[in-house]
This record gives structure tokens, sequence and C-alpha cells, in this order.
């Protein structure tokens, strides 16, 4: 096995054709991260709504009430407040820095334990219209829970007037009632429905097309196999093994492996530079290195399985890049997905490519990030994969006493 995987290294170890697959991966990132460029600056919508508030009523209630807000995780992880006067807080919001102002009027949480209508005078900016629809919908969702609570809470109290309670008693009712009530309405946990989105993360064009173009080397440079395995075919190499040891699975195992640390040590130089200036960490790094490999596995078994089940080396070779450029095309490798059509992002999720550019770039962005679920069904389907291959080999040997069938 040792000197098998040391002669596939040396014999497929081409420096002209590594040197030449290096500077063209470059000038592809090159060339694709400048292109689109511009069309990769996402403005986040998630961001958070910076809001104005003007607390004119100063009572303790409202104290208290803005004092939660500000501690509610859900809440303060979505809108930020900033408590202030009207003079600063009006400068700010006609500069662009606040999303919206809200004024809180004198007797406004009195108002709301006596079923007084005293509004709120919110003013909210339409630079970004997106933020405004939103924290419109957020306020109004509010104004009909508290109006509903309101109702609530008055009907309750008409239903004691009605008694022979006194009105002290039913007055001291009433107020711990409506400060519970209303404390628990403005209050309330759950301010946002929350929808985990699984997709990429926002990154610019450069950070994408890295991880994009080292996809897309992973695929071209996994159909070397195809050709090693006919040209063995050819020769009666595979033949002569077989002779000397009957174990295919030795011979399967170093064609992967082989090819699989040459393109990992290709993917490793052209990613050189680019870590070097997007200073990544050592570990993610190593990360990458690791993952480039595996994937690389990945490809290489799904080519070679095809090239095996497909009794021509003309047919194989069509059909591996055939395959490869629906892929790249669906997975994303020439244009990013978020600028593609919704339908095509759907059918996107279901393919390789995918799931490794998304891999290779959370890895990038985020420190030391492996998505071990990911990398356990790739070994999975490598191992299946590599079954059927031997399956396959020894089949291809022994149908009409170790003749081939119809190699071109």
């Amino acid at each position: 096995m040792p000197n098998l995987l040391y002669f596939d290294i040396k014999r497929n170890f081409s420096i002209r054709r590594i040197a030449i697959t290096i500077l063209a991966a470059w000038m592809a990132i090159f060339f694709f991260s400048h292109f689109f460029i511009n069309d990769m600056q996402e403005d986040r919508l998630l961001e958070k709504l910076s809001i104005g508030i003007i607390d004119e009523d100063k009572s303790q209630l409202s104290n208290m009430l803005l004092a939660n807000f500000k501690q509610n995780e859900q809440f303060s992880s979505m809108m930020d407040l900033k408590i202030g006067e009207y003079d600063e807080l009006n400068n700010k919001f006609k500069n662009g820095k606040l999303t919206a102002l809200v004024t809180i009027p004198k007797g406004f949480t009195r108002g709301l334990m006596y079923y007084e209508n005293i509004p709120l005078y919110v003013k909210i900016s339409d630079a970004k219209p997106l933020k405004a629809i939103i924290l419109t919908e957020v306020l109004d969702s509010y104004s009909d829970y508290i109006q509903s609570v309101d109702s609530a809470t008055l009907a309750a109290y008409e239903i004691l007037s009605e008694t022979d309670i006194a009105k002290q008693t039913l007055k001291k009712h009433n107020d711990l009632f409506s400060i519970q009530m209303v404390t628990f309405a403005l209050n309330r946990n759950k301010f946002f429905s929350y929808q985990k989105i699984d997709t990429f993360p926002a990154t610019n064009s450069l950070t994408y097309f890295i991880s994009a173009i080292l996809c897309l080397a992973i695929c071209f440079l996994s159909t070397g196999i195809i050709f090693t395995l006919y040209d063995d075919f050819k020769s009666f190499t595979i033949h002569r093994y077989k002779m000397l040891s009957d174990n295919l699975y030795f011979y399967t195992a170093s064609k992967l492996i082989s090819f699989s640390l040459i393109i990992t040590f290709i993917c490793s130089i052209i990613s050189l530079p680019i870590i070097y200036k997007l200073s990544i960490s050592i570990h993610s790094a190593l990360y990458m290195i690791i993952q480039i490999f595996i994937f690389s596995i990945l490809y290489l078994s799904i080519l070679l399985c095809a090239g095996l089940i497909l009794f021509s080396e003309n047919s194989s070779a069509l059909f591996c890049n055939l395959f490869i450029f629906v892929l790249g095309l669906l997975g994303g490798n020439f244009i990013p997905l978020s600028l593609m059509p919704k339908t095509i992002q759907n059918i996107s999720y279901f393919t390789i490519n995918y799931h490794v550019i998304r891999n290779l770039l959370q890895t990038i962005t985020t420190t030391a990030y492996l998505n071990y679920k990911f990398i356990a069904l790739c070994l999975i389907i490598i191992i299946f994969l590599f079954e059927i291959s031997c399956r396959l080999l020894y089949f291809r040997i022994e149908k009409e006493g170790g003749d081939l069938c119809e190699i071109n």
C-alpha cells in the first residue's frame, strides 16, 4: 500500500499542471471578486433598530417599564433604546441616527390604569422603508394587545362595581389589577417570532469566491481520477496488480488518497495569499485544509464510481464534466446564489457544491468552524461509494474471463 500510494502521487504530481491550476484559480478569484464587488454588499435587514425615547411622564411606573425593556434580552437584541431629552434625540432623528422617536406624554401610565386614551407620539423615519414597516407592525401589534388587556381590565372593574364592594376597596383592587396587567402586557417576553434561516453567512465578494473557486478546483481536479483509471485499464496495470494481490481495496484507496493529497496541496497553495490577506487564524486554516481533503475524497469517490459504471473513457469524461458544470451552475460557483432566482436557490440547497461552499465560507468567516454533521454525512457517503467502486472493479476485471468491456 505505501509503495502504491507513492507511485500514484509521483505519477499524478505534474508541476506544470499544478502551476497552471493555481494561476487560473488566482485569476478567477481576482476577476469574480471584483466583478461582483458592488452586488455582494448586503444591508442586513435585522440589524438593531435605534429608537429614541422621550419620557415626559417621568413616573415611577414609566421608569420601571423602560428599565425592564432595556434589560429584556430578546427586545434589546432587536432594538436599541436611547432615553434622553427632546432636543438631543430630535437632532439625532433628523440626522438619520434614529429609526424612530417615541414620546411618552405626561400621565400616560396613569391613563393606562384608569382607561384614559392618552396616545404615544411616534415619529418613524422613512429613510429605510423596510425597517419602518417592521417597527410600525410591532407598534401596531402592541397597541392591539394593550387594548385587549385594557378591555379585560375595564370589564373586571365594571363587574366588581355592580357588587356591594366599597369604593375604596374597588379602587385598590383596580389599581393593583391594572398595574399587574399593564406591566405584563408591556413587559411580555415574546416580542418577535424567530425562525432560523439556514443559508450562507453575510460576506463580501472576495471571501465568497475564495470558497467558490476552491470548490470548483476540487471538482475539476477530481476528474483526473477517470483518466488515470482508464490508463490502468488500457495498460493492464489493474490486471497485473490483481495477479500480485487479489485485494483491490488497497488499489482503490491508493487512488482516492493520492489524488486527495494532491488536490489538498494545490488548494492550500491557492489559499495561502488569501489566508494572509484576510488574517485567517491558524485553527481556521487547519480546519479548512481538513475539509478540503474530505471534500476531495467525496468528489473523487463520486466520479470514480460514475467512471466504473460507464464502460467508456469518453462517456465517463463527458458525463463527469457535464455533471460538474451543472453542479457549479446550480451550486453558486459562477454566480453568487444571492443574485440568482429564488427557484435556483431552492434547487441549489440539494447540491453538493452548495454545502461545500457554505462550509468553507463559514470556516473562513468563523473562528475554527467545523460542521461535524455534514462531515459525518460525507464520510458515510465515501464509505458507501468506496465499497461500490471496489465491487465494480472486480466485476469489470472478471467479466468475460478478465477481458475489458468496450474501452475507447
